[in-house]
């Protein structure tokens, strides 16, 4: 079944992924204020459980677990630095272990899930692989 979908993705670029738009929610666990996203229905027919195709600079979260995001910048300019919107970052789940470096520039073929949850990037590439 991984096969048929992966063949089937499609590219999925990070201008497109700017037209989310955020809600300001204060989030209690953390005392904060956050950023949650907002799908439209429109998006979330095209995109949500989609096979995509994104490329994008790796961000290594934790390299011992091998946690990664994939960020539309290299990390001097992506959002954790400040430079950039949420939109511009997803989380990786790959199928298998990967060794990937910050600012590798990579093309991962994945099942895009939308998230919902402040604890959460707006996106998540499920079982994921590079292409």
């Amino acid at each position: 079944m991984m096969g048929t979908a992966v063949a089937a993705q499609e590219r999925l670029l990070w201008s497109e992924l700017e037209s989310i738009s955020f809600e300001e929610v204060y989030d209690e666990p953390t005392a904060t204020w956050v950023q949650v996203p907002q799908w439209t229905e429109e998006q979330r027919k095209s995109w949500s459980g989609s096979y995509v195709l994104v490329t994008g600079y790796a961000i290594v979260l934790d390299p011992v677990d091998q946690v990664y995001a994939l960020s539309a910048f290299p990390f001097s300019s992506c959002f954790f630095c400040g430079a950039a919107g949420p939109e511009s970052v997803m989380e990786i789940l790959f199928e298998s272990p990967q060794k990937l470096l910050t600012d590798d520039v990579v093309t991962v073929i994945g099942q895009i899930k939308l998230n919902t949850t402040p604890e959460n990037l707006p996106f998540t590439l499920v079982n994921a692989r590079l292409k």
